[in-house]
């Protein structure tokens, strides 16, 4: 009875450990797309005033 809890305490772990890399995947990518939008808008920006003069 005991050995089946210790493995299903095992898999926990292990599910634990595959959301923490999901998670900090998850956050790499909303943090490119934030930086490249925050890029983007003064680059975009410049050439509406360049147009415009």
């Amino acid at each position: 009875m005991g050995h089946d809890n210790e493995k299903k305490k095992e898999k926990e772990k292990q599910n634990g450990f595959f959301k923490e890399i999901l998670i900090e995947i998850r956050d790499t990518i909303v943090f490119e797309v934030v930086w490249n939008i925050l890029m983007l808008i003064p680059r975009m920006m410049i050439r509406v005033i360049k147009n415009i003069w």
